[in-house]
């Protein structure tokens, strides 16, 4: 950003605070920072220009994005037949990469006066997605400073956020490159560099690139042994074994994928030395084919930020990385909020650079600004800023300053503005921007001057639209992407069920919010009710309660050969509480699912209720719980044993047998169970079980109640994935004898 654009100016609208609540307030600018926010017009206001926005208009602060190579913006999504990579030294390898990436990129740079088309074309992309502040640029492959931004505040220029010129944000590619062996070689004159400035107290914060590759979370090719030796190697620095020292000023991380979030250590280095990650996962998926498990770093009190990379590989700007964000974890069942995707760009980004002054609308805050028309009916800003397109943005103010918007309101503020470029079609009809008066340059026609250089390239080369709105080619493959992350979560929610409890995404719930059922048919065949059973009942449990707070499906198909007192389908529906699980019939949804169950099932004979806490002896029809702690049922491991009373026991003498079964588990539970359900008739029994982590064959229900009843069922419930009730044919396929875990995204959030 040129110095001396700081301005003065007063707004009034509906403002998103860092709580996430807006409020109708005054802010009044004074030379680039927030002076006053007040309910009433501060006082000698008159000659200050005055932006007053409407209902279903809103102010954002502006947005951080500390992880992108912006004069590489210009170029399409990039997609290379040997992807996905294993580190980024890998792909810059590629012969595909270098030529149509990075020799491309550095070759046409050099054509006369394109390196500041390029420039200002990659901030104007910024300035389009709401962005204040960006990461100094550099040539990739070269790892050398461009030049100073125009437009954004830049974090090569500490001046611009209000810091004496010899203070210093360092940005730095690489600490490590591979050795002749294959081993993360130091960049010894980087490393020292950072130390030296840090110890001589000027260095105001440092964003290294580190650990770059393939994660394995969530795919099955496993980590890249090099990301994961070099963030090691990285540990082990002598630099880095002061951890106060790191701490004086702030350090963050881009990428990070070799950090192992199930190494306690990696994870302690990173908290005791105030380390923060930023997270790109668009350019992560592309490149390498899976991410951070970001959710267990955010569990143990690590800061995370999201940057958009760059145009190659991420996204076009910071806000559509934080769209795609939540997509990615609606994929992965995630409970992380949006509110928490905008402190990533926001407050979080800021904490990176270690101030408190950007990323929030606050008194004394850099006076940064991104307000969207939303045509959203809606009262929830985290709900607009996340639904609406970068067409709906209607003004970027940067240091006081509109410089980016729709026309009709920059107009009052400056005479001086140019029309985006008509080639970019009708969502940029209205939008203008003003750039420096210092800067010469006419947008429309050096814009079409470069797309004209580029489609004279051998092949012909696309460049990238400056807005997601406008460009198909972009919106296409990221629409693409969207839809891979289903098999990609997949395999995340299959890994969290047969993982440890301690694993992120965990919903506990207690023992009292288990709806037991046991379910006796109606005069249908068996493969009457196997049918429905897995092609509606099952799938329509889910989908019709899941948002109504479900959080567990388990259901169990008896074979057909079994005892007539036995149940022909039994299972458990965990609820997020036991008031949701009371409340959920009494919906038209849960009528719904009661009215497929009738289908199916006897409703004299079938029950369904909730358990009581064992107290020593078992009652016919009525479930119990005997553990009183809380368990995520759709995680982990459960094992459910049904068996019927042998001939020759009384009703009472089973009943009496099992309530010792159960005595004896409740007094001394083997380490690693957390739940346990119980439910008995006169002539038979069910056994529900839960271990957070490795089932222990010594706590096995069949051991237990050996001798005490006829096994019928004795299975341990395998991870089915919910298919949508309405449109997927297939079901979940059931056969007698078999257990299903339905894994389906839960409505509960987790308080980060």
């Amino acid at each position: 950003m040129l110095q001396g654009q700081e301005a003065s100016l007063l707004l009034r609208g509906d403002i998103v605070t860092p709580d996430g609540i807006a409020r109708d307030r005054y802010i009044l600018v004074r030379d680039g920072r927030i002076a006053v926010i007040s309910r009433r017009r501060p006082p000698r206001t008159e000659t200050v220009p005055f932006l007053e926005t409407r209902r279903g208009e809103w102010i954002f602060p502006g947005l951080i994005n500390l992880h992108t190579h912006a004069t590489y913006n210009f170029l399409p999504l990039w997609r290379s037949p040997a992807s996905p990579f294993a580190n980024r030294f890998e792909w810059r390898q590629d012969p595909a990469y270098k030529k149509e990436v990075g020799g491309f990129a550095r070759d046409f740079a050099k054509r006369d006066g394109m390196r500041e088309i390029i420039s200002v074309f990659g901030e104007l992309q910024a300035v389009a997605g709401g962005t204040a502040i960006l990461q100094e640029d550099f040539a990739l492959d070269a790892e050398r400073k461009l030049g100073g931004l125009l437009l954004c505040r830049d974090t090569a220029s500490p001046e611009d956020f209000g810091l004496p010129p010899d203070r210093q944000i360092m940005s730095v590619v690489d600490f490590f490159q591979p050795g002749p062996d294959g081993a993360p070689r130091p960049l010894v004159d980087r490393i020292q560099a950072y130390r030296k400035a840090r110890d001589t107290g000027s260095l105001v914060s440092t964003i290294v690139h580190l650990a770059e590759g393939r994660s394995g979370f969530g795919s099955n090719r496993g980590v890249d042994p090099y990301s994961r030796a070099e963030f090691e190697a990285f540990m082990a620095l002598p630099e880095f074994q002061d951890a106060q020292a790191v701490r004086s000023s702030p350090f963050a991380i881009v990428h990070g994928c070799g950090v192992d979030a199930r190494n306690p250590a990696h994870i302690a280095f990173l908290r005791d030395r105030d380390i923060s990650l930023i997270w790109s996962p668009v350019s992560n998926l592309l490149l390498y084919g899976d991410t951070l498990d970001v959710e267990t770093f955010l569990a143990a009190g690590i800061n995370v930020a999201l940057g958009s990379d760059w145009a190659p590989s991420g996204s076009k700007h910071v806000w559509d990385e934080a769209k795609f964000a939540r997509s990615y974890f609606q994929a992965i069942g995630s409970p992380v909020s949006d509110a928490l995707l905008f402190e990533m760009i926001t407050i979080n980004a800021a904490r990176c650079l270690g101030m408190d002054h950007a990323g929030r609308i606050s008194e004394g805050s850099l006076a940064d600004f991104f307000i969207l028309r939303s045509p959203i009916e809606s009262d929830n800003p985290h709900e607009i800023f996340l639904g609406t397109e970068d067409k709906d943005v209607l003004a970027t103010i940067i240091a006081g300053q509109p410089i980016y918007g729709d026309r009709d309101t920059l107009f009052p503020f400056a005479s001086d503005l140019q029309p985006l470029p008509a080639v970019e079609g009708s969502a940029v009809r209205n939008k203008a921007v003003r750039l420096p008066p210092q800067l010469i340059f006419d947008v429309d026609a050096r814009v079409g001057h470069m797309e004209k250089e580029l489609k004279a390239c051998t092949p012909p080369v696309w460049r990238s639209n400056l807005l997601v709105s406008s460009d198909k080619l972009y919106r296409r493959r990221i629409q693409r992407l969207r839809a891979e992350l289903q098999e990609y979560g997949w395999g995340v929610r299959q890994w969290r069920h047969d993982g440890p409890s301690a694993t992120p995404g965990i919903v506990p719930a207690e023992p009292g919010a288990v709806r037991v059922w046991c379910g006796y048919r109606k005069a249908i065949s068996y493969d009457e009710l196997r049918e429905g059973m897995g092609r509606v009942l099952v799938p329509g449990a889910v989908n019709l309660q899941a948002p109504l707070g479900l959080t567990a499906c388990l259901a169990a198909l008896l074979p057909e050969d079994k005892d007539s007192a036995v149940p022909d389908a039994i299972g458990l529906h965990v609820f997020e509480s036991r008031l949701v699980g009371d409340r959920t019939p009494r919906s038209a949804a849960g009528r719904a699912f009661d009215l497929l169950g009738g289908a199916l099932f006897d409703r004299e004979r079938s029950r369904a209720a909730f358990p009581e806490p064992f107290i020593g002896a078992l009652a016919a029809g009525k479930p119990v719980h005997l553990l009183a702690g809380t368990a995520d049922w759709q995680a982990g491991v459960t094992e459910v044993f049904v068996g019927s009373r042998p001939e020759a026991m009384t009703a009472e003498a089973f009943l009496a047998a099992l309530s010792q079964a159960a005595s004896a588990l409740q007094s001394t539970p083997p380490p690693g169970l957390d739940g346990a359900i119980v439910s008995a008739g006169e002539g038979h029994m069910v056994w529900w079980q839960h271990w957070h982590g490795k089932r222990e064959e010594s706590g096995s229900a069949a051991l237990r109640l050996a001798g005490l009843a006829v096994p019928c069922l004795d299975a341990r419930a395998r991870a089915a994935k919910a298919p949508p009730l309405y449109w997927e044919a297939e079901g979940v396929p059931m056969e007698g004898g078999d257990a299903v875990n339905l894994i389906f995204q839960r409505r509960a959030a987790t308080p980060w």
